[in-house]
């Protein structure tokens, strides 16, 4: 495991949830020590349904970045970076169902009240200096407006920022698959906003722009500079939809391993760039 971490420069308020862990001063900008995640199945590691066959791109990151990423329904989270993302939830509320004995659109409200709930019970404490919330939702808002998507997701920040957080950071959808690619160039133009909108709003706070989406696009558009050779086949069939779950005899070269969601090999392309991401941001500099 890495030693080394990353951080995005933040100024921190005052005032701060007594929950939150206490420090003396601020982490070093070069330093994220703790992550947690909200989203859906392009996230998720295993608390719904682990729409892949293997760790996602968040997972990657977490990865790069020193620390391992644990589903919130791991038997230990205390101390541990963790990840609320469940397929199939849309940016709001959304209590999901069991499908095949995993759960479903358990939306990203409830996933932020679940943390909500752990910090209250001191199950969960943080530093807000070299902890990062990252946001990855909106790909199942099909049939929600824009303006609720962006209500959903600034509400949830806002719930946040009052429990101690404060870094954030709120990811851009990917627009050349084919299954998300209306939804994607829906939301992208107002999601891009809500760092600029929402940041003078909240003192103290730290709201970056993720180009999480356009890092699954730059793999699409360019797969054999990540060793990926079939960008329109999955791999598999999913077990829940009663499908035949035997994998193709190649998924580290496929971009997608399921329908219409990514190999763990295209994860890890899109973890790196996000790592970079952070890097660049980290030093001041453009997004890669």
């Amino acid at each position: 495991m890495w030693n080394h971490g990353l951080t995005i420069v933040l100024a921190c308020s005052a005032l701060l949830s007594p929950a939150v862990a206490q420090t003396t001063k601020p982490a070093p900008i070069h330093q994220v020590h703790r992550m947690y995640v909200f989203g859906d199945s392009y996230s998720d590691i295993g608390e719904g349904y682990l729409d892949g066959n293997g760790p996602t791109a968040v997972a990657y990151l977490a990865q790069r970045l020193g620390f391992d990423l644990v589903p919130s329904n791991a038997a230990d989270i205390a101390g541990k970076s963790i990840d609320f993302a469940i397929s199939g939830a849309q940016t709001g509320s959304g209590l999901g169902k069991q499908v095949e004995g995993v759960l479903l659109g358990y939306g990203m409200r409830n996933q932020v009240d679940d943390f909500a709930a752990k910090v209250k019970s001191h199950a969960i404490a943080f530093d807000p200096a070299s902890t990062l919330f990252y946001f990855a939702g909106g790909l199942n808002d099909r049939n929600l407006p824009s303006e609720t998507t962006v209500a959903n997701l600034t509400g949830e920040i806002r719930t946040l920022y009052d429990l101690g957080a404060r870094r954030f950071a709120v990811a851009l959808l990917p627009t050349t698959i084919p299954a998300f690619s209306a939804v994607g160039k829906r939301l992208n133009p107002v999601l891009a906003r809500i760092p600029g909108d929402l940041a003078p709003q909240l003192a103290g706070a730290e709201i970056t722009l993720s180009h999480w989406g356009p890092f699954y696009d730059e793999v699409m558009l360019h797969p054999s500079k990540y060793g990926i050779e079939n960008t329109t086949d999955a791999c598999a069939g999913r077990r829940i939809h009663h499908e035949d779950p035997t994998p193709c005899a190649s998924p580290g070269t496929h971009f997608y391993y399921h329908s219409g969601h990514p190999s763990t090999a295209t994860h890890k392309a899109v973890g790196d760039q996000l790592y970079e991401e952070l890097q660049h941001e980290a030093e001041g500099k453009p997004a890669p």
